[in-house]
């Protein structure tokens, strides 16, 4: 590794991570059955594995995605308002196993709607950084969607997951949980 240092100028702008996220409530698949398919059962794992901060965040999510109960699925998604003014340059998406598409759109559903992070084919091997093609100004007025699609049928295939139970797959730390977070970078600006 090399790390190279410089002093910094007028112009230098400090980066930071905002993590999104979004729940994650993948049920079992349509020929699995077992006593992990049931989402409380699932979430009591999940705690008793990590502890209760992990495993209260299935139901901290739906809190901040402002849903009032899980939505059980493939396809999950979160809106996030924009804090405050800032500048997006990248991003990366984070899932675990499961994990099949993700994706962050700025503003969806009006004229200005952009496509900001698109992953069509997740690889857990091969999470990185992706650099918009130039920078993004956003602001309070602004919105971010993350959306994230989990596959359960995968859990037979792969080699890692084919020997544990179905079950109800939620926000965890384990690879064998779930995961959906759109890691943003971005740099804060004055208004």
């Amino acid at each position: 590794m090399r790390l190279r240092l410089t002093d910094g100028t007028p112009q230098t702008r400090e980066l930071v991570m905002w993590p999104l996220d979004a729940p994650t409530d993948l049920p079992c698949a349509a020929d699995e059955s077992g006593p992990l398919c049931d989402r409380a059962a699932s979430i009591a794992d999940v705690t008793k594995r990590f502890g209760p901060e992990v495993g209260d965040m299935a139901d901290e999510q739906l809190e901040e995605c402002g849903q009032n109960a899980p939505k059980p699925g493939d396809t999950q998604t979160c809106d996030h308002k924009v804090p405050a003014p800032m500048t997006l340059f990248a991003g990366f998406g984070h899932m675990h196993l499961l994990g099949r598409a993700i994706k962050v759109e700025l503003n969806p559903g009006t004229p200005n709607a952009k496509v900001v992070l698109d992953v069509p084919q997740f690889d857990f091997d091969n999470q990185r950084l992706v650099t918009l093609p130039s920078p993004v100004e956003i602001g309070p007025e602004d919105t971010l969607r993350l959306t994230c699609t989990h596959d359960a049928g995968l859990r037979k295939r792969l080699p890692q997951l084919s020997k544990l139970p179905p079950r109800y797959v939620v926000w965890g730390d384990g690879t064998s949980d779930e995961m959906c977070i759109g890691i943003m970078t971005v740099s804060p600006r004055k208004s």
